[in-house]
């Protein structure tokens, strides 16, 4: 009687086990697509045994519970790659915009409606006198100021988008990291009495490969196996059941990094308020404030560089020479008073939109043929030491920020597509190390299924024996 009733006990155990197993493989099964899930096992171990005499009599199989497969190491690989490919993607995007803003191909840019302003000058030094070269000198100068505060109304555009950008992914930044808070105190009940959570430590280390794409994180975890999450290396935003909120502020200008008036910087509040701005340097929010403060701040700052040597230096000339009223003394363009927001405030002067002949032309006055000045104002363009150095001219200045930009355009781009190929290769790996197999796990699924008919005809037998007891002894 108790040997039959030890085979129940053991096929019952067998049951269960292979019960869990088959549970646990169909749960594999389903998750095959679920992004950031681990393939699960059993921990199947056999139960106590039993001394009887000299002999010893096992009690069947126990499944101590649900483990998953996981790589530490791994996961923090593919999370640092993450912030590298989020960080190169951000800028890829954002300096391709910048770049078709000075695209000199696809349209008249700066420099072709420059070249053609000062060669309007050398036509004009061929017949000084006539009207229709003198509106067309005025027709290429307003080309050329309405261009100028286009390309800097497009920069505007492009920071203003980035930092609208920038916002957007804040406020994820402090969804994920309540997520990671919720996640730490979820975990930390279902295994309070031992058991373990192979889910949600999945979710949680979702939630910091996704939190790690945003900024330079690092996390740890204490005894307990809450995680502690530090933004910068400067403020912990998830500290067990704690988190601080990241937010956003439009700020004045910041010369130590090239900040303009007026876009957003990040800030913590606790537990003091502490400006982040400068120490994001990696992720998505880094490669935003990597493309807006010094990208498109230096793109923006030699378009008024440009603007303002050229509205200075024509009006210096211009200013010397007569117009074909025997006048001197008047600027050819509106002159802006500080480089700063010069291409917005560059624009013909009253007298020239007004007078085609306020034109100077002529050195001295009364000489309809003097084309002197004409000859002098347009050698502007190429004239050396007009940039702040001895060897760049006005010219020099654009084209040089336009190759530098490109260069680095092109160099991002290289890079995304090597960060894309460095991420692939590690899901990869993780994927044949950690993920689901479904040809390993319709195995699985037979094998358990065979165990548990097996099992179940242990019962059978067991019940047999029961019976045969029963009847002989009735």
């Amino acid at each position: 009687m108790a040997s039959s009733v030890s085979m129940f006990n053991i096929g019952k155990s067998g049951l269960m086990v292979s019960k869990q197993s088959m549970t646990t493989t169909g749960h594999n099964i389903a998750n095959v697509n679920t992004e950031g899930f681990s393939r699960q096992n059993v921990d199947q171990t056999t139960g106590p045994t039993i001394p009887n005499g000299r002999l010893t009599f096992g009690t069947g199989a126990w499944a101590k519970g649900v483990t998953r497969t996981s790589d530490e190491y791994l996961e923090r690989r593919i999370q640092g790659e993450h912030k590298n490919f989020a960080n190169a993607e951000e800028r890829d995007i954002y300096l391709h915009q910048t770049e078709q803003i000075f695209n000199e191909s696809n349209n008249d840019g700066l420099n072709r409606l420059a070249t053609r302003f000062f060669n309007e000058f050398r036509k004009l030094s061929t017949d000084p006198s006539n009207v229709a070269i003198r509106s067309s000198v005025r027709e290429a100068s307003m080309q050329l100021t309405s261009d100028l505060s286009r390309m800097d109304n497009e920069l505007r555009e492009v920071a203003n988008n980035i930092d609208t950008r920038i916002e957007g992914y804040v406020r994820d930044l402090n969804a994920l990291a309540v997520e990671v808070r919720d996640l730490n105190l979820a975990v930390e009940r279902a295994e309070l009495g031992g058991g373990t959570a192979p889910d949600l430590h999945d979710k949680r280390d979702l939630a910091l490969k996704r939190l790690g794409a945003m900024a330079d994180i690092s996390s740890s975890r204490d005894n307990s196996g809450r995680v502690t999450v530090t933004l910068a290396g400067q403020v912990a935003i998830v500290a067990g059941e704690n988190v601080n909120l990241l937010e956003v502020a439009r700020t004045p200008p910041d010369p130590r990094t090239d900040k303009k008036e007026g876009h957003v910087d990040i800030y913590v509040r606790e537990p003091v308020p502490t400006k982040l701005t400068e120490k994001i340097k990696t992720g998505r929010l880094g490669g935003l404030l990597e493309v807006r403060d010094q990208d498109v701040g230096a793109a923006r700052d030699k378009i008024n560089k440009v603007a303002f040597i050229m509205a200075k230096e024509v009006n210096n000339l211009h200013r010397q020479g007569f117009g074909l009223d025997g006048v001197n003394g008047r600027n050819f363009f509106e002159e802006p008073t500080t480089q700063a927001d010069a291409a917005q405030k560059i624009r013909l002067s009253g007298d020239i939109t007004n007078n085609l002949d306020a034109i100077a032309a002529a050195k001295e006055p009364g000489g309809h043929g003097d084309n002197r000045m004409a000859v002098a104002l347009s050698g502007i363009g190429d004239l050396r030491g007009t940039a702040g150095d001895a060897h760049s001219s006005i010219l020099d200045v654009y084209n040089s920020m336009v190759s530098e930009l490109a260069v680095k355009t092109s160099g991002t781009k290289k890079t995304l597509v090597f960060q894309k190929d460095v991420l692939s290769q590690l899901e990869n790996v993780r994927e044949s190390l950690v993920g689901v197999n479904l040809d390993e796990e319709t195995a699985n699924l037979v094998r358990f299924q065979h165990a548990y008919a097996a099992n179940a005809k242990v019962l059978q037998v067991a019940d047999d024996l029961m019976q045969t007891v029963l009847t002989t002894f009735k």
